[in-house]
């Protein structure tokens, strides 16, 4: 007989943002009991497991895969407000949807990886960086129309994914190596751009590369996605005698944020320390810090589509099978990849025998 799988439970449970004692609440067990069969110290009834997998809505096999538990490591942009135990939902989301990569990609061909790479400390600086990763991935002047598409074209997989007050992470899957980008897809459209530059930075800038401690790679990474979106040659002589109303007109065109813009003109000495903060008192006051004016067109992550699509229009599954392969139900599957809205929840109440 198969055996539970107790480092699954403890992954599930985080991905619903549940903690053991709320887990052991719901399921009318004591809390140590949770923790003993977290920690293998306890077996597992069936009754006990059908329950488990019921109330935290994941197929029952999903608990008796023989798999090791690595839960995704990377660079992440986030507030810091975000707690530890949210840090754990997010990461959790992320382990299994890079299951989710890891087993698709076992039918399905995806680009090569292609990807420069760039040393600080021998070639250059960070403006330099983001400079040779557009003549690199043969980005034309001007605005990137769509950035996803271009990480996805070198082999760089999206995952959009709800990620509460976290903007992204970028990581390799522990299996395949493959590069992988989560993005929070209820971002507005220029900070998932602005998310997926800068995780475009720590592969070239970081990823594989010995960092001293003394080096920033938030900054670096921030100040290599704003490059990368808005260079400072093309976009500095737009910036004389600059107005909200141009850095609207701007916003339209770069398809980054006013604040971005803002920012990219204080940065590049492009204005005065004055005028930034005139500026910046002129976005306050008319409440752009929070809900800035103009809706700019969202980059579309495609890959992760058109290998399920593959799947079913190629190969045969249908929706039912792909999540059971998955290990997921199909309602999750039709959210996370198909793009459907969530179901509301219904608390079940779970009877135990005595």
């Amino acid at each position: 007989m198969a055996t539970f799988n107790t480092e699954v439970l403890a992954l599930a449970r985080e991905s619903r943002g549940y903690t053991q004692a709320y887990l052991s609440d719901e399921l009318k067990v004591e809390q140590g009991t949770i923790s003993k069969i977290e920690n293998g110290r306890l077996n597992v009834s069936e009754d006990l497991a059908k329950s488990i997998a019921t109330f935290l809505d994941y197929p029952l096999e999903l608990f008796y895969l023989d798999k090791k538990v690595i839960r995704v490591e990377g660079h992440y942009r986030k507030k810091s407000s975000l707690s530890v135990k949210e840090v754990k939902e997010y990461r959790a989301k992320m382990t299994f949807a890079e299951w989710h990569v890891n087993k698709l990609v076992d039918s399905v061909d995806i680009p090569n990886v292609n990807i420069p790479s760039w040393d600080i400390d021998i070639d250059g600086g960070v403006l330099e960086a983001a400079k040779h990763a557009r003549e690199f991935w043969g980005i034309p002047r001007g605005r990137i129309n769509d950035l996803a598409k271009v990480l996805e074209d070198n082999g760089i997989v999206i995952v959009p994914l709800d990620l509460g007050d976290m903007d992204g992470l970028s990581t390799y899957s522990a299996e395949y190596n493959i590069p992988i980008v989560y993005i929070n897809k209820n971002r507005p459209a220029d900070r998932i751009r602005m998310s997926l530059a800068h995780e475009a930075a720590h592969y070239i800038l970081h990823f594989g590369k010995k960092v001293s401690e003394d080096r920033d790679i938030e900054k670096e990474a921030r100040e290599f996605a704003s490059e990368l979106l808005l260079p400072s040659s093309e976009i500095s002589p737009y910036f004389n005698k600059l107005t909200l109303e141009k850095l609207a007109d701007l916003k339209r065109y770069w398809k980054a944020s006013m604040a971005a813009i803002l920012y990219k003109a204080s940065a590049i000495g492009a204005i005065t320390p004055n005028q930034s903060k005139y500026l910046w008192q002129q976005m306050a006051a008319k409440g752009y810090k929070k809900n800035e004016p103009i809706d700019i067109e969202a980059d579309k992550p495609s890959l992760l589509r058109e290998i399920i699509d593959t799947y079913i229009e190629d190969l045969g599954y249908n929706k039912a099978e792909l999540a059971n392969i998955l290990h997921i139900t199909e309602n999750e599957f039709d959210v996370n990849y198909l793009g459907a809205r969530p179901k509301p929840k219904i608390k079940i109440a779970i009877r135990r025998s005595a």
